[in-house]
């Protein structure tokens, strides 16, 4: 075969893949369970900066009221940990409200993509409320060393169950959403393999 043949060849080939008709017809079903995400997406960021903002407010003036000497400390860490929460929520969400093309593979790619990134909203939960508990455990007992007269943590009782009762809501909050997501990935990737 030479050159020529070969130029040919790939010519025609070329004129026949560019006759064959482009589909991007995504199936209904596709279209109608990424719509029902993207609602879900957009009733929880509502919800989260309802509940940062509201929350926060009631915090900051709480702490103000209080006229306690560690008063700023106070505010930087509960306005810190709030921040953060809210720098991830925004970070986890980027890429995730449109497909990157019209065609089922693409919103199946970012159903796929939205459920990973709501297990990964489960660990941030868990490292938040981790981390929290671990600095309060350690500002009480640096303040313990100091010889602070009063403690951080006026209830000690109270603490516990609240901090308890957010371990447990959180668990099964965990539960639900492992389950649902894992169920979800089964449809899609079983629409995934139907392509």
């Amino acid at each position: 075969m030479n050159e020529v043949d070969s130029e040919k060849q790939w010519q025609e080939l070329a004129n026949v893949w560019k006759q064959q008709p482009v589909s991007n017809e995504v199936p209904a079903v596709v279209l109608k369970w990424v719509r029902s995400q993207e609602r879900r997406m957009r009733v929880m960021v509502i919800l989260e900066w309802l509940i940062a903002l509201s929350g926060g407010i009631y915090v900051v003036e709480a702490v103000l009221s209080r006229n306690q000497p560690d008063t700023i400390s106070r505010l930087v860490f509960v306005l810190s940990m709030l921040a953060l929460a809210m720098v991830f929520s925004v970070i986890n969400r980027r890429g995730l409200w449109a497909p990157l093309e019209e065609s089922t593979k693409a919103y199946i790619e970012l159903g796929l993509l939205r459920l990973k990134r709501k297990r990964r909203e489960i660990y941030f939960g868990w490292f938040l409320l981790l981390l929290q508990v671990f600095i309060i455990g350690i500002w009480e007992f640096a303040r313990f060393l100091r010889g602070a007269l009063e403690p951080l943590v006026r209830n000690p009782q109270e603490a516990f169950m609240l901090v308890s009762s957010l371990v447990v809501a959180l668990g099964l909050y965990s539960f639900y959403i492992c389950r649902r997501t894992e169920k979800e990935k089964r449809v899609l990737t079983g629409f995934q393999k139907n392509l």
